[in-house]
């Protein structure tokens, strides 16, 4: 298996080798990214306390591949972060969350160069339209529920409750 600098993985432990260890996933991703020191060799550094911070835990390749499983997710060369907000306007297999500290920390990534993609924004939309139509649906029956509630009291009824 090749890596190269800035690559990122989803990393999980082998079964075996976190039996009996307490919490292994206890400040630690699971996200990898290919950083390299000083003498230039590569080596996976997790995300949890953020992007590239070498006190976080590392693996070379090799420790990686003997504790765990790597699937790629995306080289940072061939992405550029986005806000959260702006992911409804591409298509799913563009955008990467590569969110840290167990998602605390919002990281969204899209492919360069994609472009917005009409169906996921129409999904957007419609789903927005159906919340408002409920929101319109509720609030006019909560309406007609008070102005009911109004008219019991205007005849005289005190066991109204509102």
């Amino acid at each position: 298996m090749d890596i190269k600098l800035n690559d990122v993985y989803r990393f999980r432990y082998r079964e075996e080798m976190i039996k009996g260890k307490f919490e292994p996933y206890w400040c630690f991703d699971g996200q990898l990214i290919v950083t390299q020191n000083k003498k230039r060799e590569l080596f996976l550094v997790d995300t949890y306390w953020g992007f590239g911070n070498s006190a976080n835990k590392c693996f070379t390749l090799e420790k990686a591949l003997d504790s765990g499983y790597l699937t790629f997710i995306c080289n940072l060369d061939d992405v550029e972060e986005i806000s959260e907000d702006d992911t409804k306007y591409y298509d799913n297999q563009d955008i990467f969350n590569l969110s840290c500290h167990h998602g605390y920390r919002k990281h969204y990534y899209v492919k360069k160069g994609a472009n917005k993609s009409i169906a996921n924004m129409t999904k957007v939309i419609e789903a927005k339209i159906e919340k408002e139509k409920f929101e319109i649906f509720w609030h006019q029956k909560k309406l007609k529920e008070l102005e009911d509630k109004l008219k019991r009291i205007e005849l005289g009824e005190a066991e109204v409750y509102f």
